[in-house]
């Protein structure tokens, strides 16, 4: 009751609504599955810029999913002893009833506001709203120094959130938070490795098939690591079946998820069994030349937004 306290104060400092009543059961269609008014147009061929990168460098990335809740734990781990802490950033996504999201959205970081610069606006993934909104806020100065392996409370306060707990299949009422990732960037410790952070993903929203060209700042060669973080990623309509985790994923032309070869990137692993739909997934992959390509397919046709994407890799 204390915790529930803190938060709807924060809400409120923010000038937000908390949503208690957990609304009622969803209609035919609104189950972040494509409906009647969602194409299944492909989206292709896009080219993604770095936001910032980082040699010399190594990363970790975990995260939780939000829906139907206001706060959650996110458990890193990775961190060798003794690296120090290059970087750490907090992402977060949500859809809401604006097509465009407000330019900054607060959030509690382990107890400390942060504020987070708007990164991508993109179609709602098929849950009847207008726009989904994915933020990064710097929480570099509150992280653990001496042992970044930590657990770190994470509070998303965006208006109209309900913190019901329910089945997001059987009730999803207003304002729908999908979730939040921690990225942390690492000294390599000697290595020559760098990291790429990618998250200028506007437009990327997809529900049959995605392509999207990741060009590189600087050289990348090698076998390194890929991770991605993505919203509404779920096993099924139901939220128990799997008709909807069947993705699969190719970097630079390999397959890396999906059947046959692994479970799919989509799966709504951050919140299983329930609430699912968020996903944060890191693969060994190989690199060449100037750009990589990351490549995804929903057979099903299950509603998808990229959140943000890391690449790490030897450099020269």
């Amino acid at each position: 009751m204390k915790m529930k306290k803190v938060l709807i104060a924060f809400v409120a400092s923010l000038g937000l609504v908390w949503v208690t009543n957990p609304g009622s059961v969803l209609a035919n269609g609104a189950n972040g599955l494509r409906d009647k008014n969602t194409t299944a147009s492909p989206v292709q061929g896009i080219s993604i810029p770095e936001f910032i990168h980082f040699t010399s460098s190594q990363h970790v990335a975990n995260g939780v999913a939000l829906r139907n809740r206001a706060s959650g734990t996110i458990h890193l781990r990775g961190v060798p002893a003794g690296r120090s802490l290059r970087a750490a950033y907090l992402y977060w996504n949500f859809s809401d009833a604006s097509a465009v999201g407000a330019d900054t959205s607060g959030a509690l970081f382990n107890g400390n506001a942060v504020t987070g610069r708007k990164t991508a606006d993109n179609t709602d993934p098929c849950w009847g709203m207008a726009g989904n909104h994915t933020y990064r806020a710097i929480v570099t100065p509150f992280m653990t120094g001496a042992n970044p392996n930590q657990d770190y409370n994470v509070v998303v306060a965006s208006s109209g959130i309900t913190t019901s707990g329910a089945n997001p299949w059987l009730s999803s009422p207003g304002t729908k938070e999908e979730g939040a990732t921690l990225v942390v960037v690492f000294a390599s410790g000697g290595a020559s490795t760098a990291v790429v952070i990618y998250d200028a993903l506007s437009g990327t929203e997809f529900s049959s098939s995605l392509s999207l060209t990741l060009t590189h700042p600087i050289s990348l060669s090698g076998t390194g690591l890929y991770t991605m973080s993505g919203a509404d990623g779920q096993r099924g309509s139901s939220g128990y079946n799997n008709a909807a985790s069947n993705e699969t994923g190719f970097f630079n032309g390999a397959q890396i998820s999906g059947p046959p070869v692994a479970a799919s990137d989509w799966d709504g692993a951050a919140g299983l069994p329930l609430v699912q739909l968020w996903d944060v997934h890191t693969h060994v992959v190989s690199y060449t030349s100037t750009s990589s390509t990351v490549e995804y397919t929903a057979a099903t046709g299950d509603c998808l937004v990229p959140v943000v994407f890391v690449l790490q890799a030897t450099t020269p």
